[in-house]
């Protein structure tokens, strides 16, 4: 079975770019528009990974990863939050909140799937 990846983002583009570049790696990828499809598609799918854009109608992603967190179904998967925004304040607020890592947009789509990699990794071996 196919692992599944939620991206949650309000970027169409940049999710279908992400998308296929986690379908040629052989994930099944879930999509939202925004925050509270994002936790409700989570709640429904549950996917083996999230990626979380901070920035979006609705919900923030600040938001969102918190009340993943809160949720112990999601206890063990990992959330990336990515955001254009490199501002020293949200990164440590991500990563307070529970996001087990923090990418600047733009990224290379081979450097968000080792990071998607390691940190799936990571979770696996902590369970």
């Amino acid at each position: 079975m196919k692992p599944k990846v939620l991206l949650v983002d309000d970027e169409e583009f940049f999710r279908r770019l992400v998308a296929a570049g986690f379908e040629r790696e052989g994930y099944t990828v879930l999509q939202a528009d925004n925050g509270i499809d994002g936790l409700q598609t989570a709640e429904q799918e549950k996917p083996e990974l999230i990626i979380l854009d901070l920035v979006m109608p609705g919900l923030l992603g600040f938001e969102v990863c918190k009340s993943l967190r809160a949720n112990p179904a999601f206890a063990q998967i990992p959330i990336i939050v990515m955001s254009a925004k490199a501002y020293k304040p949200d990164i440590d607020k991500a990563m307070e909140l529970g996001a087990d890592a923090y990418v600047v947009k733009p990224v290379e789509l081979e450097e968000l799937m080792k990071i998607a990699q390691e940190q799936r990794a990571k979770r696996k071996a902590a369970s």
